[in-house]
């Protein structure tokens, strides 16, 4: 019997719903090498699920919501993930306790993972940077986790910033210490391997870019989805509802632009009084997307 699964590299591209039933090494044609994935509202997202935010229970369980996450990114072909693990809001949270716990959870999340990757995932990687923005008695981690998983196809690279200008201090620094002269050797100076640019961003809350999410050397253009469901939750289906948007719906750029402009005439209403995309509402101490009301897609005259 012939093979009837659509080609995703046919010219005419796919409908969503064959593009969510490709099989997946037709799917990891298209995923980008590269991506940002920002993660916010992990306690959030813990109370909603039962768990108190006070107890162990939370770090272990944030964790394997963490690395089923990144499992699925991996399995659908992307090679680099790089998120932030700590940013510079947390560094100033005065929650009581907050800040030792947060030190907690970060050893044991690399001892975990590193544990992962030498077991079930050995073709995994995890990197830490910033390492010199923890306690003297993690910095060490970095090192150890590097030395422990120094070859793989993917790689994890979780970034710790404790204060804004950090990324760009440590850009500099690897600069002048190389002597790079071009965006590729920049890269290498600090990142030690060749990675190619961010293409996408997948992030939650508030739809905003900065160096402490997206690594300055490492973005590329970037398509940028914001998910309003707190901490690590991505089912299958929504990341490929991601990338087809990306490959496929996003990619509206032509050479010969005769005629494209005079096609919006028919969706006047779309194009006139279409909604802002940013704005919010507040749901309790939360921000969230304001009800956006979109207008008729189809001029009916």
């Amino acid at each position: 019997m012939p093979d009837k699964t659509p080609d995703i590299s046919a010219a005419e591209p796919m409908s969503l719903d064959q593009f969510l039933a490709a099989p997946i090494e037709q799917v990891r044609r298209i995923a980008p090498a590269t991506l940002i994935w920002v993660v916010e509202g992990t306690r959030r997202s813990a109370a909603l699920a039962g768990i108190d935010v006070s107890s162990e229970d939370y770090a272990h369980w944030s964790i394997s919501q963490m690395k089923a996450c990144v499992e699925l990114f991996f399995h659908h072909g992307v090679r680099h993930v790089i998120t932030p693990l700590l940013t510079p809001s947390q560094f100033a949270e005065v929650t009581p306790h907050y800040r030792e716990r947060l030190f907690d959870w970060v050893a044991l999340f690399v001892k975990e993972f590193s544990l992962l990757t030498t077991s079930q995932h050995q073709d995994w990687r995890l990197r830490l940077l910033g390492a010199e923005s923890l306690p003297d008695e993690l910095r060490p981690l970095s090192e150890k986790v590097a030395a422990a998983t120094p070859r793989g196809k993917h790689t994890l690279w979780c970034s710790v910033v404790a204060q804004s200008g950090a990324p760009w201090n440590e850009l500099l620094q690897a600069v002048i210490r190389t002597g790079a002269r071009t965006r590729e050797d920049a890269i290498r100076a600090l990142y030690g391997e060749d990675i190619p640019l961010a293409q996408l961003m997948i992030a939650f809350g508030k739809p905003m870019v900065s160096p402490e999410q997206v690594p300055p050397l490492l973005q590329g253009p970037m398509d940028c989805y914001f998910t309003q469901r707190p901490g690590y939750r991505l089912t299958e289906r929504e990341l490929r509802t991601v990338l087809y948007d990306h490959a496929y719906l996003r990619r509206t750029w032509r050479a010969d632009k005769t005629g494209r402009a005079e096609e919006a005439i028919s969706h006047r209403r779309a194009w006139e009084e279409g909604p802002m995309v940013g704005l919010g509402i507040r749901l309790g101490p939360f921000w969230y997307p304001a009800p956006m009301t979109v207008p008729p897609l189809e001029d009916t005259h």
